[in-house]
Protein backbone atom coordinates (compact mmCIF):
# COMPACT_ATOMS: atom_id res chain seq x y z
CA UNK A 1 0.00 0.00 0.00
CA UNK A 2 1.40 3.40 -0.99
CA UNK A 3 1.86 6.08 1.60
CA UNK A 4 -0.31 9.10 1.42
CA UNK A 5 1.48 12.23 0.13
CA UNK A 6 0.80 14.16 3.33
CA UNK A 7 2.30 11.38 5.48
CA UNK A 8 5.47 11.21 3.36
CA UNK A 9 5.87 14.98 3.58
CA UNK A 10 5.40 14.91 7.34
CA UNK A 11 8.07 12.22 7.73
CA UNK A 12 10.52 14.14 5.55
CA UNK A 13 9.85 17.26 7.59
CA UNK A 14 10.40 15.33 10.81
CA UNK A 15 13.75 14.03 9.61
CA UNK A 16 14.95 17.47 8.63
CA UNK A 17 13.79 18.82 12.01
CA UNK A 18 15.89 16.22 13.85
CA UNK A 19 18.78 16.81 11.49
CA UNK A 20 18.67 20.56 12.19
CA UNK A 21 18.29 19.91 15.90
CA UNK A 22 21.32 17.63 16.01
CA UNK A 23 23.30 20.09 13.91
CA UNK A 24 22.45 22.93 16.29
CA UNK A 25 23.37 20.78 19.29
CA UNK A 26 26.68 19.85 17.70
CA UNK A 27 27.45 23.51 17.02
CA UNK A 28 26.64 24.46 20.61
CA UNK A 29 28.82 21.65 21.92
CA UNK A 30 31.77 22.38 19.63
CA UNK A 31 31.82 26.18 19.97
CA UNK A 32 33.51 26.23 23.41
CA UNK A 33 35.98 23.57 22.31
CA UNK A 34 36.90 25.55 19.22
CA UNK A 35 37.26 28.74 21.25
CA UNK A 36 39.55 26.97 23.72
CA UNK A 37 41.61 25.52 20.88
CA UNK A 38 41.96 28.95 19.26
CA UNK A 39 43.01 30.51 22.56
CA UNK A 40 45.53 27.77 23.27
CA UNK A 41 47.03 27.94 19.79
CA UNK A 42 47.29 31.74 19.97
CA UNK A 43 49.00 31.49 23.33
CA UNK A 44 51.41 28.87 22.01
CA UNK A 45 52.25 30.88 18.90
CA UNK A 46 52.82 34.04 20.94
CA UNK A 47 55.10 32.20 23.34
CA UNK A 48 57.07 30.48 20.56
CA UNK A 49 57.51 33.63 18.46
CA UNK A 50 58.75 35.53 21.52
CA UNK A 51 61.13 32.68 22.30
CA UNK A 52 62.41 32.56 18.72
CA UNK A 53 62.82 36.33 18.68
CA UNK A 54 64.89 36.37 21.87
CA UNK A 55 66.97 33.28 21.11
CA UNK A 56 67.55 33.54 17.36
CA UNK A 57 66.64 36.87 15.80
CA UNK A 58 67.62 39.43 18.43
CA UNK A 59 71.23 38.19 18.83
CA UNK A 60 71.70 38.37 15.06
CA UNK A 61 70.25 41.88 14.92
CA UNK A 62 72.58 42.99 17.72
CA UNK A 63 75.49 41.26 15.98
CA UNK A 64 74.86 43.31 12.84
CA UNK A 65 74.79 46.58 14.76
CA UNK A 66 71.15 47.02 15.72
CA UNK A 67 67.84 47.58 14.00
CA UNK A 68 68.97 50.56 11.91
CA UNK A 69 71.91 48.64 10.51
CA UNK A 70 69.68 45.70 9.58
CA UNK A 71 67.10 48.04 8.01
CA UNK A 72 69.81 49.86 6.08
CA UNK A 73 71.23 46.58 4.79
CA UNK A 74 67.78 45.35 3.75
CA UNK A 75 66.99 48.62 1.97
CA UNK A 76 70.29 48.49 0.11
CA UNK A 77 69.59 44.91 -1.02
CA UNK A 78 66.11 45.80 -2.25
CA UNK A 79 67.44 48.92 -3.99
CA UNK A 80 69.98 46.70 -5.75
CA UNK A 81 67.15 44.58 -7.14
CA UNK A 82 65.12 47.57 -8.35
CA UNK A 83 65.88 50.17 -10.95
CA UNK A 84 64.91 53.74 -11.64
CA UNK A 85 63.46 56.23 -9.21
CA UNK A 86 62.37 53.67 -6.63
CA UNK A 87 65.92 52.29 -6.33
CA UNK A 88 67.27 55.80 -5.94
CA UNK A 89 64.75 56.64 -3.19
CA UNK A 90 65.57 53.46 -1.28
CA UNK A 91 69.29 54.14 -1.56
CA UNK A 92 68.82 57.67 -0.23
CA UNK A 93 66.73 56.39 2.64
CA UNK A 94 69.35 53.76 3.48
CA UNK A 95 72.03 56.47 3.48
CA UNK A 96 69.96 58.56 5.89
CA UNK A 97 69.76 55.60 8.23
CA UNK A 98 73.54 55.34 8.11
CA UNK A 99 74.08 59.08 8.75
CA UNK A 100 72.43 59.09 12.17
CA UNK A 101 75.11 59.35 14.81
CA UNK A 102 75.38 55.94 16.44
CA UNK A 103 74.61 56.14 20.12
CA UNK A 104 75.59 53.51 22.59
CA UNK A 105 73.54 50.44 21.90
CA UNK A 106 71.14 49.32 24.64
CA UNK A 107 73.24 46.21 25.07
CA UNK A 108 76.21 48.36 26.07
CA UNK A 109 74.30 50.52 28.55
CA UNK A 110 73.65 49.61 32.14
CA UNK A 111 76.04 46.72 32.33
CA UNK A 112 76.50 46.14 36.02
CA UNK A 113 76.80 42.39 36.29
CA UNK A 114 79.71 40.13 35.56
CA UNK A 115 79.75 38.59 32.11
CA UNK A 116 78.37 41.71 30.41
CA UNK A 117 74.72 40.92 31.20
CA UNK A 118 72.66 44.08 31.72
CA UNK A 119 70.24 44.71 34.55
CA UNK A 120 67.25 44.47 32.25
CA UNK A 121 68.48 41.15 30.86
CA UNK A 122 68.99 39.84 34.38
CA UNK A 123 65.51 41.00 35.35
CA UNK A 124 64.01 39.38 32.25
CA UNK A 125 65.83 36.15 33.01
CA UNK A 126 64.54 36.16 36.59
CA UNK A 127 60.98 36.81 35.38
CA UNK A 128 61.34 33.99 32.86
CA UNK A 129 62.44 31.59 35.60
CA UNK A 130 59.50 32.62 37.78
CA UNK A 131 57.07 32.09 34.90
CA UNK A 132 58.58 28.67 34.27
CA UNK A 133 58.16 27.73 37.93
CA UNK A 134 54.52 28.86 37.90
CA UNK A 135 53.90 26.83 34.74
CA UNK A 136 55.41 23.75 36.36
CA UNK A 137 53.28 24.25 39.48
CA UNK A 138 50.13 24.56 37.37
CA UNK A 139 51.09 21.48 35.39
CA UNK A 140 51.65 19.47 38.58
CA UNK A 141 48.30 20.65 39.95
CA UNK A 142 46.55 19.65 36.74
CA UNK A 143 48.18 16.23 36.77
CA UNK A 144 47.29 15.78 40.42
CA UNK A 145 43.65 16.75 39.85
CA UNK A 146 43.43 14.49 36.79
CA UNK A 147 44.72 11.50 38.73
CA UNK A 148 42.15 11.90 41.53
Amino acid sequence: MAKEPSTAAEEAGGKSFFKELSSAAAKKALTPLLAAAATASTSYLTRKTTEIWHEDVLPKVREKGGGKAVAREALEKVAGLLSGRSAQLLTEFAQRLGEVAPSDSPADQGSTEKGGETESEAKREEERKQRQQRRQQRQRALQKSAST
